[in-house]
């Protein structure tokens, strides 16, 4: 009888921690775009997999040189995507001859989260560099984030990004964060 107690206590412990316990709060969905920004200056394409919820579908918008492709991804579409983008990064550092820093700055605009705190809609900005302007990608995006298995992840992305190569165009950082 005693070992059915604590595993039913074990169960609802469990149960509040995973599904119905904390709920979501703005320094939590802060701390998500630390960690964001932490995995992309690292290069690390797992840890911001690993910040997708299973049923993530992230609708993109890309334009370079003039021409834009838009694309609508599921998780394991976006890891891939995210790590065939580092394999290149890695190969333009490569190809110029040194280690290229990569630069990554973001700035959120509004978190907006549900009544019942279950997810956030946050809107925002980013911008990602390397090599102070040979290669920029600027975008913009509104993301509803969700806590899953006691976590926060990405559920469903908008995003429009501007690809900018050679530094011909390339803005600063405070250029582009002006309104």
């Amino acid at each position: 009888m005693k070992q059915l107690a604590i595993v039913i206590v074990l169960c609802v412990g469990a149960w509040y921690f995973f599904i119905g316990g904390r709920k979501l709060d703005e320094p939590m969905v802060r701390d998500y775009y630390q960690k964001e920004a932490r995995a992309i200056s690292a290069n690390d394409a797992d840890k911001l997999c690993k910040q997708l919820s299973r049923k993530a579908v992230i609708e993109s918008k890309t334009t370079m040189m003039g021409k834009t492709v838009e694309t609508t991804h599921n998780r394991d579409e976006a890891c891939e995507s995210q790590h065939r983008t580092f394999e290149k990064l890695r190969a333009v550092s490569d190809q110029v001859g040194s280690i290229m820093a990569i630069e990554y700055d973001y700035h959120i605009d509004s978190v907006e989260l549900t009544p019942d705190r279950k997810s956030a809609t946050v809107q925002g900005t980013n911008v990602l560099k390397m090599g102070e302007s040979i290669l920029q990608f600027k975008t913009s995006f509104t993301q509803r984030l969700e806590r899953e298995l006691g976590q926060v992840r990405l559920v469903h992305a908008e995003e429009a990004t501007v690809v900018r190569v050679g530094g011909r165009g390339a803005m600063s950082q405070s250029e582009f964060f002006r309104k």
